[in-house]
């Protein structure tokens, strides 16, 4: 986030009831509505440029994503409205390890996200064995184009 979007600040952490942790079938994160769950994550504050870079990462025009206002619960038990990346399609894929290993996971680690959440989103990943290194997640990679 703080690549994507130079000058936002990470506030700190806040709980989502009613959605749920999700890997849709291009193998990225997103949340889904779901009773009974909390997504756990970080409150960034953004400016208007930052959404709109989001957005066109996020790809809210091709409907991967849809921007909400959702109510947040934060750690002091306030809720508070905030703007959120929801997914838009709820088939289970299988995550990108690089994605999940350097940056999903870090993050949750880095801003203290309960461990059992943690759990929750490193099942997510494949089953099969993961090398020690690990190339930091920096996008999806353009297309190589071959002249005619």
């Amino acid at each position: 986030m703080a690549r994507r979007c130079p000058g936002a600040r990470a506030m700190g952490a806040a709980q989502l009831p009613g959605w749920r942790f999700h890997v849709n079938v291009r193998g990225s994160a997103a949340i889904l509505p779901c009773e009974g769950r909390v997504v756990h994550g970080v409150v960034w504050r953004c400016s208007v440029a930052h959404f709109h870079m989001l957005d066109k990462y996020e790809g809210v025009s091709w409907g991967n994503y849809r921007r909400r206002l959702l109510t947040l619960v934060l750690p002091c038990g306030a809720s508070a409205l905030a703007v959120v990346y929801a997914g838009t399609r709820s088939y289970d894929g299988r995550a990108r390890v690089r994605y999940m290993m350097t940056a999903i996971l870090p993050g949750a680690q880095a801003f203290g996200l309960p461990q059992a959440y943690i759990e929750e989103l490193r099942a997510w990943l494949p089953d099969r064995p993961i090398g020690e290194k690990c190339r930091p997640y920096r996008g999806r990679p353009r297309p190589i184009r071959f002249p005619r």
